[in-house]
């Protein structure tokens, strides 16, 4: 899609008529200019029929991934194609990111959403195995049978983000899921999910439908990933566990260490306010 963007805008040129002033045209092009989300039953949409799609801006976060895309590109035509010999992104700034939205499921949206799952089997199990290894829906949805120890009750997660293969252990009952799956597995495909009809499984459509059933709003599969990081770290987890649970790197860790602390004010603060009553009236 991002890429899409960038041959409109600019497929017509030369690469060696890219400079940084066009780049950063483009940039403040993406800045401004609007969008709408995807059409009402096309895959990712979250429109009902009839509804009219919102005119959206982009985030300073979401214009620099349009960037990188793009500058990864001229990199891999200036260091292994040696189509030219210089990197226009050298004259073009990134912007200011903040420290990024963490959305996670309440303790009561994790029991309601679940409540619906249970009545997919295959949404179910994979939606437990998120929660419980921490896993991005990539990692699991490539997991293959020959890296599923149910005796140990561990898997090989090997195709990963950061293409480093992680081990990740899973609780008793998340194991009796994967067990209760594999009994109706097609031979054919050695893969863990796949859609019972053949292909690949996909998991959107119901797991919106699972979110919406369950008043969950605002929530995507990948929050899960963020809600078992911040149950971790709730935990007491370290940033050097979190980051061999979830193959996170630093920068990213820090965020749901920060959830887990801001939690913990709220809840010293209840304490306290009962304990000691409220400072400026005396009273308990």
């Amino acid at each position: 899609m991002r890429l899409r963007w960038w041959r409109e805008k600019i497929g017509h040129l030369n690469l060696s008529d890219v400079t940084a002033a066009i780049l950063v045209e483009c940039r403040n092009r993406l800045t401004h200019e609007t969008y709408t989300r995807a059409k009402p039953g096309s895959p990712g949409s979250t429109l009902e029929e009839g509804e009219a799609a919102r005119k959206l801006n982009r985030k300073p976060q979401t214009v620099n991934r349009y960037l990188a895309y793009l500058s990864h590109v001229f990199t891999i035509a200036r260091k292994e194609w040696h189509w030219i010999d210089h990197d226009p992104f050298d004259g073009v700034g990134k912007f200011k990111e903040g420290p990024g939205r963490v959305r996670y499921l309440s303790e009561e949206e994790r029991e309601q959403l679940l409540k619906e799952t249970a009545s997919d089997p295959h949404l179910h199990t994979l939606v437990v195995l998120a929660l419980s290894t921490a896993a991005r829906a990539g990692e699991l949805l490539a997991l293959t049978w020959r890296d599923v120890d149910l005796k140990e009750g561990r898997l090989l997660l090997r195709k990963t983000k950061n293409s480093q293969p992680r081990a990740v252990w899973l609780h008793t009952e998340t194991l009796k899921l994967l067990s209760e799956h594999g009994k109706v597995r097609r031979l054919a495909d050695d893969r863990v999910f796949v859609n019972p009809k053949g292909g690949p499984y996909n998991y959107r459509d119901p797991f919106e439908a699972a979110c919406k059933a369950a008043g969950v709003k605002d929530f995507t599969f990948h929050g899960l990933r963020h809600s078992a990081a911040t149950y971790l770290a709730r935990e007491g987890a370290t940033e050097q566990q979190l980051k061999v649970i979830g193959g996170w790197k630093s920068n990213v860790v820090s965020r749901y260490v920060h959830v887990a602390t801001e939690d913990a004010k709220a809840v010293l603060e209840k304490m306290n306010t009962k304990i000691l009553g409220n400072a400026s009236t005396g009273k308990p």
